[in-house]
Order: C-alpha cells, then structure tokens, then sequence
C-alpha cells in the first residue's frame, strides 16, 4: 500500500517559493502534456472558459501527472456537486471564480471538506485515493487540499485580507482580466489602476500570511507581478500561443508572397 503524496503546490507556497505556471484552455491531454514537459512549475486546466467539463479533466490531470507539472483545475462555478466530482478525480489545488465576500469562500471551503469540518459526501474508491492504493486517503484529505479564490473586481480586492483568512483558504488569486473590464477598462490589464489594485491584493494577502497569483499574459508582466509580491503566476496560454503563431506565420509568408502572382498561371 502506498501513502498519498504531498502537495507539491501547497509545499512550495510554505516554503515561499516563486511558482511559474501555464494555462491550458484546449481541452487537449496532448497538449496539457507538452505544457507539462515545457518547464512550467505548474498548469492550470480551466474549465471556466474551455470546452473541457468537470468529467473531461481526468485525462488532462493524468497526462500532467506523468509529465511531472503540478495540475491546477480552474473550477467553472462554486456548485458543490462539480466541486465533489474534480476532487474525487484527485484534482487538490483548485481556483474558483469571482469570489466577492468571505462568506463566499466559506461556502467552498465547507463544500470541500468531509464532515465534520465540512458537508462533501464521502467516497474512498476514486482516484484522489488512487482506488485505495493510498491507505491513508481518508486522514490525509484535507491536509493535501489548496483552496484558491478569485478576485475579480473592486469590491473582492477591497476584502482580499477578509476572504484570504479564511480557515481552508490556502491563498487567493487576483483574476486581471475580469478585474480591468470590472473597472471600465476591458482588455488594458496594463493599466495602472488595474495594477494599483493587484499590488494591494498581493499585499493584504501576504499580510495575512497567504500567497497571492495570478495570470499575466507576457513575461514582462509576470516579472511585474512577481516584482510586486506575487508568489504563483502563470504566463503561458496553449491557445493563444497556438493562435499567436499561426497568425505570425501566415502574416509573414503573406508578405513573402507580396511580389508573386495573385493566381497560379
């Protein structure tokens, strides 16, 4: 019989190490994998704004198991059911949503843990147990979880201290995209009101003794986030790199092509 291993995500933030991660939006376990293998400390499968459901991440989580990154499921919503189902896949470090008040991230964390800390129903034979391999699963179930809400605009910024003392909050996540279009600004995560605003997030949480992430979309970016306090940030998206080069390339043989013949003749 084998021990459930510890949490590699929960370890390095104890020990305040920097975290850099990727982002994977495809659905694809291919390219979670790759993903895996490209030097991310960790990555997160999104859920909330993919083509992957609940049920389709366990391949993505198996695939990123092998390659040795630490997965991190980005869960659509707070419903208790789909919570159940991605922890029961062995998914244990999970961000959540526009979370806006601590009575918010009590609700996750409760529907998070088994009774009596919590109300998640109870099952031993699933993956998180690794179909009993790991003998201690039951003890050991809460210990291994990292409970991450998102803020996402003003007013969760304003409570980041508040909702990152959460008892079973394991650290918080600063989302900049919602955060700008939150504030008028869509699309300008740049902005110094929308950076303003994470730098206090970072703040207030680590003054609370929680670690702070979020998702930045250029390395620049992420250098900034992490200048500022931030301890976990992704700065590689599958899709966008896919797109972004696509783009690139068939602009450039466009302008190669600049001088030839419209038509074959």
């Amino acid at each position: 019989m084998a021990m459930t291993p510890p949490n590699r995500f929960k370890s390095a933030l104890a020990e305040g190490r920097r975290l850099i991660g990727g982002w994977s939006m495809s659905g694809s376990a291919t390219i979670a994998e790759a993903l895996g293998w490209s030097g991310a400390d960790f990555v997160v499968l999104d859920l909330e704004h993919s083509p992957t459901s609940t049920h389709a991440v366990l391949p993505l989580l198996q695939a990123l198991d092998a390659s040795g990154a630490i997965p991190v499921v980005r869960m659509a919503s707070h419903d208790r059911i789909a919570l159940k189902h991605a922890l029961d896949l062995g998914a244990n470090t999970l961000y959540f949503p526009f979370v806006e008040t601590a009575d918010a991230a009590r609700g996750i964390v409760s529907a998070a843990l088994y009774p009596p800390r919590g109300t998640r129903g109870f099952s031993r034979m699933n993956r998180a147990s690794r179909y009993l391999a790991f003998e201690d699963y039951g003890p050991s179930a809460h210990d291994d979880l990292v409970l991450i809400p998102q803020l996402e605009s003003p007013q969760a910024i304003a409570r980041a201290g508040e909702i990152a003392s959460v008892e079973g909050v394991g650290a918080v996540f600063v989302g900049p995209g919602d955060l700008a279009v939150s504030l008028g600004l869509m699309g300008q995560i740049g902005h110094p009101r929308v950076r303003e605003l994470m730098a206090e997030a970072a703040a207030a949480a680590r003054a609370v003794g929680k670690a702070c992430g979020t998702v930045m979309g250029d390395p620049e970016s992420a250098a900034w986030a992490f200048s500022v306090g931030y301890q976990f940030v992704s700065v590689s998206n599958d899709m966008a790199a896919v797109a972004s080069l696509s783009r690139a390339h068939q602009s450039r043989t466009r302008e190669l092509m600049a001088n030839l013949p419209a038509r074959v003749s």
